[in-house]
Parts: C-alpha cells; sequence; structure tokens
C-alpha cells in the first residue's frame, strides 16, 4: 500500500441522477477520464441514462472536482483511483454496471478483476499496453500539445488551445460551444496516474484471463488519442462486443454525436435486462418440471 494513503482523507465526490421512478435495476457507476472531473458526466449521459430508467451515480477520483486530495494531487496512482472506487461500490446494495472513459475505463477493467461490478461498458478505453505509444504519436503531430493543456487547466483558454482540442478530442463538426463548456471541465491530472498510464505495458497488465463477464468497447472512428486499431486487442481481450462510433472523436460523450454512443450503450444494458430475464424465466420453468 501507498505510505501516504492510510494519512489521505477519504471524502469522495458523487454526481447523483435517480431515475424517474424506483428500479430494481443495478446501478450505473460512471467512471470520469483524465483532466476532467464528473461534470463531464452529467452534460448528457447522466441525464440520458436516467431518463431511461437507471440509477446513475458518477465519481470524483481523489483530487478531482468536490472530493478531497487536491493538495496532493500528483502523488495519487490509479491505485488510488481504484480505492476510491472501490470505497464507493461498497455502500451500494447491489453490484454495479461500471462505465468508464478513458483513464476511468482502466479503472472499471480492475473492478471486473475483483469482481466488484456486474458488466462495464469501456469508452474510448486504454489500450493494453498503456498510452505510451499514442502520447509518443501525439505529441509528434502536436508537439505544442502539452503545454496547451497546462494553459487550459490554468484557466488560460485562447484560439489556438480551442482548436487543438478540436483537433485531438473532437470531431471536425464539433461547435466554437462545444469546445469552450469542455474547456470549462478541464482540470490538472495526477503526474503519477498519468505516469503509471503510460507504463502499463511493462508492469501492470495482468496475464491471467480475465472473468468471464459482459463488457461493451465503443470507440471513436476519429478518436486520434487512442484509435480504433488500439483498442481492438482490449476488445478481444475481455471477449466484448466492439462498437466504433462514425464521425466522432476521443471525447465521445461529449462530442456533438454523443447519442451515437450513448445509444448502443443503452441497447446493450436492454440487452443485458433481456439476458437476465430469460435465464431467470429458464431456471424458473426447469424447478416446476423438477417439482
Amino acid at each position: 500500500m501507498d505510505p501516504l494513503r492510510k494519512h489521505r482523507p477519504h471524502k469522495l465526490h458523487t454526481l447523483h441522477r435517480a431515475p424517474s421512478t424506483p428500479s430494481n435495476r443495478p446501478p450505473l457507476l460512471f467512471l470520469h477520464g483524465g483532466y476532467v472531473d464528473a461534470r463531464s458526466w452529467d452534460v448528457y449521459f447522466l441525464p440520458f441514462f436516467a431518463s431511461h430508467g437507471y440509477d446513475c451515480h458518477a465519481l470524483e477520483f481523489s483530487g478531482h472536482g468536490g472530493s478531497d486530495g487536491r493538495e496532493y494531487l500528483d502523488a495519487l496512482s490509479l491505485d488510488d483511483y481504484l480505492a476510491d472506487a472501490q470505497q464507493v461500490i461498497a455502500a451500494f446494495d447491489q453490484q454495479p454496471i461500471v462505465i468508464g472513459h478513458s483513464m476511468g475505463s482502466f479503472i472499471a477493467e480492475r473492478l471486473l478483476e475483483q469482481s466488484l461490478a456486474a458488466a462495464a461498458v469501456l469508452l474510448a478505453p486504454v489500450p493494453i499496453n498503456g498510452t505510451l505509444e499514442s502520447a509518443t504519436k501525439l505529441l509528434l503531430k502536436y508537439p505544442k500539445f502539452l503545454c496547451e493543456v497546462v494553459n487550459v487547466t490554468r484557466g488560460r483558454v485562447s484560439a489556438t488551445a480551442l482548436h487543438m482540442i478540436k483537433e485531438v478530442y473532437f470531431s471536425p463538426t464539433t461547435r466554437p460551444e462545444t469546445l469552450l463548456r469542455f474547456a470549462q471541465l478541464v482540470q490538472p491530472e495526477s503526474a503519477r496516474a498519468v505516469c503509471d498510464l503510460a507504463l502499463l505495458g511493462c508492469w501492470r497488465w495482468s496475464p491471467k484471463p480475465p472473468p468471464a463477464l459482459p463488457v461493451l468497447v465503443v470507440g471513436g472512428e476519429l478518436d486520434t488519442v487512442f484509435p480504433p486499431e488500439l483498442i481492438r486487442p482490449l476488445a478481444r481481450r475481455w471477449n466484448a462486443e466492439l462498437q466504433i462510433v462514425a464521425e466522432t472523436g476521443h471525447a465521445l460523450i461529449l462530442d456533438e454525436h454523443w447519442r451515437d454512443c450513448a445509444a448502443p450503450v443503452l441497447a446493450w444494458l436492454k440487452g443485458l435486462e433481456h439476458g437476465a430475464a430469460a435465464t431467470r424465466a429458464g431456471e424458473a420453468s426447469a424447478l416446476t418440471c423438477v417439482t
């Protein structure tokens, strides 16, 4: 265990959108990506899925949004973020379905491996070997990208920064107001967590087969951060259904085409329900025959 972790406060902030009518469905736990907080889910996804009858919770990892830890953000690791998610899940009455975007997808996978989630949706997920390959290519193409990211995290939003954000994260049709709204969600990210993600291929990936749990992987056709060819091996690892959303970039939960991402996720969740209902009906029928 990280020797600092036991001295850190564990006050975590979550956003909650309840369904209009009570439901027995598993809760949905949304895990945000790097450099943002849970508000990135509340723009579209939380109200959308709550309106379809799901109890929606979005965690803000330590050092993000309203959660404690901003003063030691750079010391926080991926294991700290995992501990945050474990803490939130411990308060649920049943195992959630976890939905992670980018960095959050990595935490979602770890929860699956620990059998702490019933299923997972991985949106623009971190590749199996981590971010080093994609980050290198990105910086070769956009040498000033990191400088502009730092500027935006400090509230210095220029036309150059917005143009680069659009090029890297969004689809070509993205409107200026969407970019400005995204810039308001950006915050600093832990230097240690960023390094952890870069070095996944060296030390983190488990060689054993993952548990046979339902997984959906969704990527953006125009994602320059984790393009489709980098996330296909991840889908194969989980024996997951893979959906590639046309004309969409890395920020597919905030993109102009966000509905094209949310719709297949909703359909997949409905499919899980139908499959579970069919299983229960079959078990009841078999029990009747036996008695």
